[in-house]
């Protein structure tokens, strides 16, 4: 049962659609009639150690009961900018309809919302998330002040 109490471990950090961190994933399933080649893109929106949200399609919304009880996992690869793509296997643990018009970059939606939580992933390819977190971290933080700040004076 939802209590509405926050269960995650981890600091998550924002990103916006101009940071340009993206996604790519696929479906990965042993039920015969949910079985899907395709690789699907998205915008990463936020990020932590132990989990991400991401916004992107599905094969199809009869996908969600079996994505909601861990019948199809995610694989998942963050695409992080100048460096290997950081690998973790997911499960998803919740889903909304996406409200942004994201046709124009990654085809056809419907899009959703993706919360998924990292089930796998390799010593490495943790480290790698680890540092990319606090670099980013530190890289836009003191950017990010100053754009707050001019917003206030306009």
């Amino acid at each position: 049962m939802y209590t509405g109490e926050e269960k995650r471990r981890a600091a998550r950090i924002q990103f916006r659609l101009s940071d340009n961190l993206e996604v790519a994933y696929k479906f990965l399933s042993h039920l015969e009639d949910f079985q899907c080649d395709g690789i699907f893109k998205g915008p990463m929106l936020n990020l932590s150690k132990g989990g991400a949200l991401f916004v992107g399609a599905l094969p199809g919304t009869e996908w969600l009961p079996q994505l909601g009880q861990g019948l199809v996992l995610i694989g998942l690869n963050i695409m992080v900018p100048e460096q290997q793509p950081i690998k973790a296997l997911c499960s998803l643990r919740w889903t909304r309809p996406s409200t942004g018009n994201l046709g124009y970059r990654y085809g056809n939606g419907p899009f959703y919302e993706l919360g998924v939580q990292f089930e796998q992933i390799s010593p490495a390819h943790r480290s790698t998330l680890e540092k990319f977190l606090i670099g980013f971290q530190l890289r836009t933080r003191k950017f990010r002040s100053l754009d707050e700040l001019e917003k206030g004076y306009q």
